[in-house]
């Protein structure tokens, strides 16, 4: 956690998106961090070893690489004895992608090459190549009861 900190207070101080790339890939930060990739990140993301980006990408502000849920946490709180496992998954961006600013990338994602996704859109699901996702899929998917016996 503390790297964490001390990487994302160096990053603010790294005015340009394209240098903050290659300041991540120095350290070798991510899983894989490929060329050509310019990075407005101002957070570091938890597991980074699961975030792979490949080459000419573009990632604007504020967009959210989420590689893991909480959910274990209520669900282990309800049960009190047994102990379900946070669930961890990967994203990989693929080369010549656009992700817009304030967007939120979800676990087990995989934006396919010449994939575009908007500003302010959330992606749940693989996006297959050269196709442009937006808006935000909220709707109902499963019922708590769903969730829990799933668990």
């Amino acid at each position: 956690m503390f790297k964490r900190v001390l990487y994302t207070l160096r990053l603010n101080m790294i005015p340009s998106a394209h240098k903050r790339a290659q300041w991540m890939r120095e350290k070798d930060i991510f899983k894989m961090l490929g060329e050509n990739v310019s990075l407005q990140l101002r957070k570091i993301p938890l597991y980074l070893k699961c975030i792979a980006f490949h080459n000419n990408i573009v990632v604007k502000s504020n967009v959210s690489f989420l590689t893991h849920d909480a959910i274990h946490l209520v669900l282990n709180r309800y049960l009190k004895q047994q102990k379900i496992p946070e669930n961890i998954g990967c994203i990989e961006i693929m080369d010549e992608c656009f992700i817009g600013a304030n967007s939120t990338i979800m676990p087990n994602v995989r934006i396919g090459p010449r994939a575009n996704i908007t500003a302010g859109s959330m992606v749940t699901k693989n996006v297959p190549p050269g196709e442009i996702f937006l808006w935000v899929p909220a709707k109902r998917i499963e019922y708590f009861d769903d969730l829990l016996e799933k668990k």
